[in-house]
């Protein structure tokens, strides 16, 4: 079709590619899931459920997790969607998102791995295969901003292979949760330390690319079904003296949430900082609680907070208690725990450090501590069932 010069046409519809057709995309998608019954999660926009399914969707890849007492629930759901898009069954999941899925009925075990993701990434940037590295960080090694101004390809480059690494460390790697971190801060003026460090971190993902998080359905006891824990390590960096926060979230066996962030603000003791920790670590821990109930799902108990700061436990569970702080934004965080700790909202529990599962993405480890932090988070080396596959 010829139109004249200086025209454009009013489109009735959104087309692929344009900035509108995500949006809309989702918006048609959840209206028709509502119409056949199912309810969304506020919590998690992509979410839906009812009495007898959970089902989520990412773009028009959709996964639907049921019993199979509800099997023929899930089969009528599918006819009416079929009639209403052009879709394609593909059985049971086996990847997602480049997350390689491996399920175990009789042991009652699901690994999640990206194994393939990562052997891309090892061909991309030229990484050494016979890497023996056991740790993604030396835990001795400060990082320090550049002084000097690096170049536009050492920061492409950087940019690219951080950017890399950060894509597993969101998704199935919480062992490298802390290095990606600490490497996205010195993304817009990387050093040869920065560069050399985010090669290293390749070598240990291409090193152990075939660690997957494993999730059991037997558990030693109801209180270890979900554990939530957070933890801080006092003005860890060096340049700026501020400290660094975290928390990890753990959900039969296996690290299901997790996050390891620079604080935005420089506290003054250890106290301030684990207390700011806890508030991020409580608002996900509501959020979790609210997303459980939403898909009729119960630990069997109220979810304690590990923390490993006595004095920090102490100024949130007495009925009277002083924080000396001149630091007007730690209260209002102080003042927003002990209320929700009051009411009982959330319970915070002291823990051994040793313990804490939050502490290891504080801080680099040692090759025996980095060993126990995997062992805590559910990350096992699944080789030989790759193989067996």
């Amino acid at each position: 079709m010829k139109i004249k010069d200086g025209l454009v046409l009013l489109l009735l519809r959104a087309l692929y590619g344009l900035k509108q057709s995500p949006a809309l995309w989702q918006k048609h998608l959840s209206t028709t899931l509502q119409n056949l019954g199912l309810t969304e999660v506020p919590e998690a926009p992509c979410l839906f459920t009812n009495e007898h399914l959970v089902l989520f969707f990412f773009v028009d890849d959709i996964v639907v997790i049921y019993h199979k007492d509800q099997t023929a629930h899930v089969d009528e759901l599918q006819r009416k969607l079929f009639e209403i898009y052009e879709m394609r069954y593909l059985g049971e999941i086996q990847w997602f998102l480049a997350i390689r899925i491996i399920r175990n009925r009789n042991e009652r075990k699901l690994w999640l791995c990206q194994d393939s993701y990562i052997s891309k990434l090892t061909a991309k940037f030229n990484v050494k295969e016979d890497s023996k590295r056991s740790v993604p960080l030396p835990p001795d090694e400060p990082i320090t901003q550049n002084p000097e101004q690096a170049t536009e390809q050492d920061i492409y480059v950087y940019q690219q292979k951080v950017g890399s690494i950060n894509y597993a460390a969101v998704h199935t790697r919480p062992d490298i949760a802390h290095a990606a971190s600490r490497l996205s801060e010195h993304l817009q003026n990387p050093s040869a330390q920065h560069l050399h460090l985010a090669q290293r971190v390749l070598e240990y993902l291409s090193n152990t690319r075939n660690y997957a998080l494993t999730f059991s359905g037997f558990t030693q006891s109801t209180k270890d079904l979900f554990i939530a824990s957070s933890d801080a390590s006092l003005a860890s960096d060096i340049d700026t003296r501020k400290s660094i926060q975290c928390f990890l979230f753990r959900l039969f066996g296996g690290a299901i949430d997790w996050k390891a962030a620079k604080q935005r603000t420089v506290t003054t003791s250890s106290t301030e900082a684990e207390l700011l920790a806890l508030s991020a670590t409580a608002k996900e821990t509501i959020w979790w609680e609210n997303l459980f109930k939403a898909i009729y799902f119960s630990t069997g108990h109220q979810t304690k907070i590990q923390c490993d700061n006595t004095q920090t436990i102490r100024l949130l569970d007495k009925e009277t208690y002083r924080l000396i702080t001149k630091l007007r934004h730690v209260q209002i965080h102080s003042h927003w725990l002990r209320q929700e700790v009051q009411e009982g909202n959330i319970s915070i529990s002291w823990t051994p450090t040793a313990e804490t599962i939050a502490d290891g993405l504080t801080k680099p480890l040692n090759k025996q501590k980095h060993q126990y932090f995997l062992q805590q988070i559910g990350l096992e080396d699944i080789t030989t069932k790759l193989q067996d596959n």
